[in-house]
């Protein structure tokens, strides 16, 4: 047995046909065109400063060795590190603390043939394509690790691979390590020229609410040091009371430190809520954070559980 085909209310007449579906518009269905190398220019398939320190650099297997060429210069800088050769790249990674000089400074990436050959610059695509996003995700490149040199690469108009070292103007002291005790916190921080370690409220130059001696470069934060009364956040800074910087995370290379590590939390002996505990904050600087007292916990917000208000 045969059924009719029900027809919309809103169908038109049997013989007309049905209209046909929007165009989609062209813009949609392009990408933009990726950027194809000049002829004969060696091509980077890997780039990257991970640890604020080593250059790793490959390209497309070419005859000739890797190196650096200060920008507007004809000067070749060898490269001191690991050169490898293989039948697909040719690699290095490089030392960039043997560079000669601690001033800024922009360097081609090169590729110096055989025989004493010109040197080629090294062509790259978007650095994203290449290595890891400066800009996104959860890591950054750190400075080197006394504090005082940033390097980071940058992709010239003509797509040349460039390496760029900054000075960093004011090194701020470092927490290499910490330590629990149960009732204090021991504090192991480099580079801070002075002999204490505050507390401040309000940020690193806010009012000092309490100090501890700074001996070399160790300081005992007890469990009843931090005032519960003088403020939610406190920053960790070291030097003197009248010249501090603040305390930042060693060889850094997290762009959000706090949820990712695990610092010291101090507690009363029969409580099961810290009186403070270290964090880190969102500038990478060390803080103090107090949980509020006067809330139960049925009544605490996620920042008060986690710690993580570390603004």
């Amino acid at each position: 047995m045969r059924l009719p085909l029900r027809r919309s209310a809103a169908a038109g007449p049997a013989d007309e046909p049905a209209p046909a579906p929007a165009p989609i518009p062209a813009t949609t269905l392009e990408r933009p065109a990726r950027p194809v190398p000049p002829r004969g220019r060696p091509v980077a398939t890997y780039a990257a400063v991970l640890d604020g320190e080593h250059l790793w650099l490959a390209v497309e297997a070419a005859p000739g060795t890797l190196a650096l060429r200060e920008t507007g210069s004809e000067e070749v800088l060898t490269l001191v590190g690991d050169h490898e050769d293989s039948l697909s790249h040719v690699s290095v990674r490089a030392d960039l603390l043997a560079l000669p000089g601690t001033d800024d400074a922009t360097y081609d990436a090169v590729l110096v043939g055989p025989g004493g050959r010109a040197p080629r610059p090294v062509w790259t695509p978007p650095l994203a394509d290449v290595g890891p996003d400066v800009q996104a995700g959860p890591t950054i490149v750190p400075t080197s690790r006394d504090g005082s040199l940033r390097f980071a690469l940058e992709r010239a108009e003509d797509g040349t691979l460039r390496l760029v070292r900054t000075a960093v103007a004011e090194p701020l002291p470092r927490l290499a390590s910490v330590i629990s005790t149960g009732d204090a916190v021991e504090l192991h921080v480099v580079g801070a020229i002075g002999g204490e370690l505050q507390l401040r409220a309000g940020g690193p130059d806010g009012e000092v609410v309490a100090s501890v001696p700074l001996v070399t470069g160790r300081a005992v934060l007890h469990r009843d040091a931090v005032p519960l009364d003088r403020g939610r956040k406190l920053a960790v800074t070291a030097g003197t009371a009248t010249a501090a910087r603040p305390v930042t995370r060693d060889a850094n290379d997290l762009r959000e430190a706090n949820p990712a590590t695990l610092l010291p939390h101090l507690y009363l002996d029969d409580a099961d809520r810290p009186l403070w505990r270290l964090v880190w904050t969102a500038d990478r600087t060390l803080g103090v954070r107090v949980p509020p007292r006067d809330r139960t916990d049925g009544d605490r917000t996620e920042q008060d559980r986690t710690g993580e208000d570390a603004s």
